[in-house]
């Protein structure tokens, strides 16, 4: 099943089944595995996203600790359609595809729920090109105060690439690691 899903989507991507942008901040167009399209301005994340990304599947079962710019918070990460087949394959070295999104949920206990995170934190794949030093990621952080959450747009942010240029391997995204050796293949 996985190789069937994985499939259509490289096929898709590879026969110019979308479209992407020139970088000059036109929308980026890319292939969605249900046949629909996922359109974005590079670098921008919608207030929307907090909510798609509590109904993504969640990388672990459980809650963990985070690590490096993260450590001290239980963190839960939610993959997008996209990022799921990166996941899912034994692809090694890693490359997401262009729009596959992660996203960081922080919580205070493992039952919290996701719509009870105090704070977000989104990393999504951009167009080749966007940002060499950052293998093309942008990112994103959104707080929660009471009932108002807050954005802020990172882009080409050097502090979380900082931390991520670390697992290149993983394309940036050390949940894959976590993902692969902590739950059956």
């Amino acid at each position: 099943m996985r190789i069937g899903f994985l499939l259509p989507c490289l096929l898709a991507l590879a026969c110019g089944g979308g479209t992407l942008s020139t970088l000059d901040g036109g929308p980026a167009t890319v292939p969605m595995p249900d046949g629909g399209s996922l359109t974005w301005t590079p670098g921008q994340f919608p207030l929307e996203l907090i909510t798609e990304a509590q109904a993504w599947r969640q990388v672990l079962p459980a809650t963990y600790p985070g690590t490096g710019g993260h450590s001290g918070q239980r963190v839960r990460v939610l993959f997008n359609a996209l990022a799921a087949p990166t996941y899912d394959s034994m692809m090694d070295p890693v490359q997401f595809q262009v729009g596959s999104v992660i996203a960081k949920a922080v919580v205070a206990a493992d039952a919290t729920p996701l719509d009870q995170a105090s704070r977000y934190y989104f990393m999504r794949k951009e167009p080749p090109g966007w940002d060499a030093a950052s293998n093309d990621w942008s990112w994103g952080v959104a707080n929660r105060s009471g009932t108002t959450w807050s954005y802020s747009t990172m882009g080409r942010s050097g502090l979380c690439t900082g931390c991520h240029q670390g697992d290149a391997r993983w394309d940036f995204a050390r949940s894959v690691q976590v993902f692969r050796t902590q739950t059956p293949p």
